[in-house]
C-alpha cells in the first residue's frame, strides 16, 4: 500500500505533435520527481506511474496505479494533456471511489476555477503553484482530518459544494532546501527517456532544472508556477546531482530546461569553474535571452562542456517583438547569436508565426532572419494563446481564436490573426523549416552527429517525423 502515487497522464506522440512518427523526446516529470522525493523525505510512501514515457493507454495506467493500492493519487497535466488526466480520474473514481485525487501542474495553475468547473467532479483538491510545501502541509491536514481552509496554495470544494482558492503559496526562496528528484522511482531514464534528437550530442542524457522564475513579460506565456522571483540552486548542489546522475544512471550529457541559466551569472560561473577543477565529463545545453549573453561567460561556458544554447529570438521584426512585451531587438538577436558562435557554443533559435498585428511582411522578415544568422538548428512554431497568458484574454480582439485546449501544443494552428489565413501561416511555417534544414551546411552537421546505431535510429525517426510534419497539406 502507498501513501500517494503521482501520475504523469498518458499522451501519445501524436497528440503531443500530430505525427505519427515516433520523432519526439520524451523527458521525464522532474516535477513530479521532486514531489516524490519530498513527501517520501516527510514518510509518506510513494511511487510514480509515468503513463506518456510507458506508453500505456487509459485501462492500463489505471490497473498501475491502483495496484499500488494509494490512499491519494497526484496527477500532474498542461493544457495538451488535461482531457487525458479527467479520463484517468473519470475511471480511477469508477472503481476505487475512496481515493483522494489531487491535481496540479502548470494548466490548473493557469487557469484554476475553469479547469474545475468543467472538470471537478473527477477531482476531490486542486495544488496551485509551486507543490513541493503545499503538499506536504495538504496530506498531513488530510491524515489529520483537518480543515483545509488553512492550507496556502489549494483548491477545493467546500462543504456547500463551491470551489474555494486559499491564499497562495509563498515561493520556494532556498532550492537546496529541496531533496534531490526521486529518480529512482521513474522508468529507467537510460531506457525510457530521451530528448529530441536536435538537442543531443551524447546519449543517455537527463534533464535538469536549476533555477526558477524568468523576468519575461512576454504575452504568449504563463509563467504563474514559477512567478518572476529569481532563484536557484548552488553550483555545488548543481555538481551533486550532476554526479549522482553519472554514478547511477551513466548519463552523459544534461539539459538544463530552466527558463533563463544565464540571469545566474555569479552561479554560473561558479558552476562552470567547478565543473572544470573537478575534470566533470559532461556535456550540457541550455536556454538563454538575447538580452542577457556575456562575451566572458559564454566562453566559460564552453571549457565547461556547454555545447548548445537556445534563444527565444520569436520575430524578426522589431514591430511585432514590441507588441508580444518581449523587450529585445533584431541586433540585440543578432549580436547574441553571432557571439554564441564566436565562442564555439552550437547557437540555436525558437520563432513563432501568427503573432498579434503580424502580417506576411513580418514573416518574411523572420525567415529572412533565420537564414541569415548562423543558427545551427531552429524551431519555429504557431502562436497559442494558452490559459494564464495575457494574450488568452485578447486574442480574440487580434484575429480567429479556436480555444481548444485538446490541440494547444502550440503544432496546430489556432489562433490566426487579421489579414492572414491559416492556409498563408502552413505555407510560411512549412517553408521555414525546408529553406532552413534542406542547406547542405545543415544536412552535414546532422550526418556527422551520427555516431552510434542508436544515434541512427534518433535521427531517423526525427527526419521521418519532420517530413511528416512538413509536408502535410493542412494541420
Amino acid at each position: 500500500m502507498k501513501d500517494i502515487v503521482f501520475l504523469n497522464p498518458p499522451l501519445s506522440q501524436e497528440e503531443r505533435y500530430s505525427i505519427k512518427f515516433k520523432a519526439g523526446g520524451q523527458t521525464p516529470p522532474t516535477g513530479l520527481a521532486i514531489l516524490a522525493a519530498v513527501v517520501r523525505e516527510k514518510g509518506y510512501s510513494t511511487a510514480i506511474v509515468d503513463g506518456a514515457a510507458l506508453n500505456l493507454d487509459f485501462n492500463e495506467t489505471v490497473d498501475k496505479l491502483l495496484n499500488h493500492n494509494p490512499k491519494y493519487i497526484g496527477i500532474t497535466a498542461v493544457t495538451i494533456s488535461i482531457f487525458n488526466a479527467v479520463e484517468v480520474a473519470k475511471l480511477i473514481k469508477q472503481k476505487n471511489k475512496r481515493v483522494k485525487i489531487i491535481l496540479g501542474g502548470p494548466h490548473l495553475t493557469a487557469a484554476p476555477m475553469e479547469t474545475l468547473k468543467r472538470f471537478g467532479k473527477f477531482f476531490d483538491i486542486g495544488v496551485l503553484g509551486e507543490g513541493e510545501l503545499t503538499l506536504i502541509e495538504l496530506l498531513d491536514t488530510l491524515e489529520k482530518n483537518k480543515n483545509l481552509s488553512r492550507v496556502k496554495g489549494i483548491i477545493y470544494k467546500n462543504t456547500k459544494n463551491k470551489h474555494i482558492i486559499n491564499k497562495p503559496r509563498e515561493s520556494i526562496k532556498d532550492l537546496d532546501s529541496l531533496p534531490f528528484p526521486a529518480w529512482d522511482l521513474l522508468p529507467n531514464l537510460a531506457k525510457f527517456y530521451c530528448p529530441p534528437a536536435h538537442t543531443l550530442k551524447r546519449l543517455p542524457a537527463a534533464l535538469l532544472i536549476p533555477s526558477r522564475g524568468c523576468p519575461g513579460q512576454c504575452v504568449f506565456c504563463d509563467n504563474k508556477v514559477f512567478g518572476r522571483i529569481f532563484r536557484s540552486h548552488s553550483a555545488d548542489y548543481i555538481i551533486k546531482m550532476i554526479k549522482k546522475l553519472q554514478k547511477d544512471y551513466g548519463i552523459k550529457e544534461i539539459q538544463f530546461r530552466d527558463d533563463n541559466l544565464l540571469v545566474f551569472r555569479k552561479m554560473l560561473t561558479e558552476l562552470c569553474n567547478k565543473i572544470i577543477e573537478q575534470k566533470i565529463d559532461i556535456k550540457w545545453s541550455c536556454a538563454g535571452r538575447v538580452d542577457m549573453v556575456n562575451f566572458d561567460i559564454l566562453k566559460l561556458m564552453k571549457k565547461a562542456g556547454c555545447w548548445q544554447i537556445w534563444y527565444g529570438c520569436e520575430s524578426g521584426s522589431d514591430k511585432i517583438l514590441k507588441e508580444i512585451k518581449k523587450y529585445t531587438t533584431v541586433e540585440k538577436i543578432k549580436n547574441a547569436i553571432n557571439l554564441t558562435k564566436k565562442a564555439e557554443i552550437s547557437p540555436c533559435g525558437f520563432f513563432m508565426i501568427g503573432m498579434p498585428k503580424e502580417t506576411e511582411e513580418d514573416i518574411k522578415k523572420t525567415i529572412s532572419l533565420l537564414l541569415e544568422l548562423p543558427l545551427d538548428e531552429f524551431h519555429i512554431s504557431h502562436l497559442t494563446p494558452f490559459p494564464g497568458s495575457e494574450f488568452y484574454d485578447t486574442a480574440s480582439k487580434y484575429g480567429w481564436f479556436d480555444n481548444d485546449w485538446k490541440k494547444m501544443s502550440g503544432w496546430q494552428i489556432l489562433f490566426v490573426p487579421k489579414g492572414l489565413t491559416k492556409e498563408r501561416l502552413t505555407y510560411y511555417s512549412n517553408q521555414a523549416f525546408r529553406k532552413f534544414y534542406f542547406r547542405p551546411r545543415i544536412i552535414l552537421s546532422y550526418i556527422k552527429k551520427i555516431t552510434s546505431i542508436k544515434n541512427l535510429k534518433v535521427y531517423s525517426l526525427a527526419f521521418l517525423g519532420f517530413l511528416e510534419y512538413t509536408f502535410k497539406k493542412e494541420r
